[in-house]
């Protein structure tokens, strides 16, 4: 009857003036793409969103879908986040350059997070269009993220190379995050020369773990070396957390003498820790043992560990390998000559958790009460 009505009236293809999800799905069946461009329309995110993820995965005739194009800059930022987010997943050029297109447009709002929106969708023009931007003039921040959508992918090295001798240092940093990975020769020398001469910790430290991916013995000892004597606390925590999870004896040692040389940043120090807990390797849970006196006798001087960041050695060590605790916090605690009353404490507690019962000095502020 409703069928006999409709084609009576002959209002089976006339466009609404409001649609919502269902009348979308109903349209696609029948193929009523006029019907489903009214839901780009909509004053609703979900709607215009669903829309256009119809239009492209019910294959409509590019004709249809040209609505898509109309729409997309219709929006008060001058492209739309709901229509961009229903892109996703198309590999259509056709469609998607419309919304690149816009990327070019200076006067866009939210111009960054277009270039986001841009990075999620699978076409080819998006990374075409997201080089582009990295490489044109306009604000840092959003050649930033064209630029970090762009690692990784080899068709567009050049571009990030050429933007490690940019003045902005965030645009060097991101630039050689993306070139990690690349085995050419020129990509890694461009990267030891930015990791070793960088005026910007920031950068350097990104350089150091983009050449420590490649493996190589050359980059090994520039971590090392990094992890020791480079000046900024971001570097030698870069070349601390390049070793996360590592079997290597050699890297082992790297952490050794980190560990065992005098550190005035917690966060590098930390770092050593954390790095430290994550190996599997027993010579790792072997260190943390041997510098607790270290790390007692240099950090611990003014309060307990607990108060002071990055020295919680002890705990980490009982973490790591719980079953030699008290071997360890016994020969820890007979080292303590030299010892701060608070480091004295901090042992001595630590020793009696595991069942060891050794004299526990009270220190000031501290008296009587039971502190680790």
């Amino acid at each position: 009857m409703k069928f006999l009505l409709c084609l009576m009236l002959g209002a089976c293809n006339l466009t609404p003036s409001y649609v919502d999800t269902i009348d979308i799905d109903q349209a696609s069946a029948r193929s009523a793409w006029n019907v489903v461009c009214k839901g780009l329309e909509m004053e609703e995110d979900r709607i215009r969103q669903y829309a256009t993820q119809q239009l492209w995965k019910m294959k409509a005739p590019a004709e249809e879908q040209a609505c898509i194009c109309k729409e997309i800059s219709t929006h008060k930022y001058g492209w739309d986040p709901a229509i961009a987010e229903g892109l996703i997943g198309t590999k259509d050029d056709k469609i998607v350059g419309c919304f690149a297109a816009l990327l070019e447009k200076p006067e866009i709002t939210k111009r960054k997070e277009a270039v986001v929106a841009l990075s999620l969708i699978a076409a080819p023009i998006s990374r075409k269009t997201l080089a582009g931007v990295a490489s044109a003039d306009g604000d840092i921040e959003t050649r930033v993220a064209a630029a970090k959508a762009i690692g990784g992918d080899p068709l567009y090295k050049d571009n990030l190379m050429a933007l490690l001798d940019h003045e902005e240092a965030p645009l060097r940093a991101i630039a050689a995050e993306g070139l990690a990975g690349h085995k050419d020769k020129a990509v890694i020398e461009a990267l030891v020369k930015t990791a070793t001469e960088d005026k910007d910790g920031s950068v350097r430290a990104k350089a150091l773990v983009a050449v420590k991916s490649g493996g190589s013995l050359a980059a090994h000892k520039m971590v090392c070396q990094a992890m020791l004597d480079d000046p900024s606390p971001a570097v030698r925590t870069a070349a601390v957390m390049s070793f996360r999870g590592t079997k290597r004896n050699s890297a082992i040692e790297c952490l050794r003498a980190r560990a065992m040389a005098k550190e005035e940043d917690p966060g590098v120090r930390q770092a050593v820790l954390d790095v430290l807990k994550s190996s599997p390797n027993d010579n790792a849970a072997k260190l943390l043992c041997d510098a607790i006196p270290f790390w007692m006798r240099s950090y611990v001087k003014d309060d307990i560990p607990d108060k002071i960041p990055g020295t919680m050695i002890v705990k980490a060590q009982n973490d790591r390998d719980w079953e030699r605790s008290y071997d360890c916090f016994q020969r820890a605690y007979r080292q303590s000559s030299g010892y701060s009353c608070f480091a004295k404490m901090h042992v001595g507690l630590w020793f009696r958790e595991v069942g060891g019962k050794p004299y526990v000095p009270s220190c000031p502020g501290y008296e009587n009460k039971d502190k680790k």
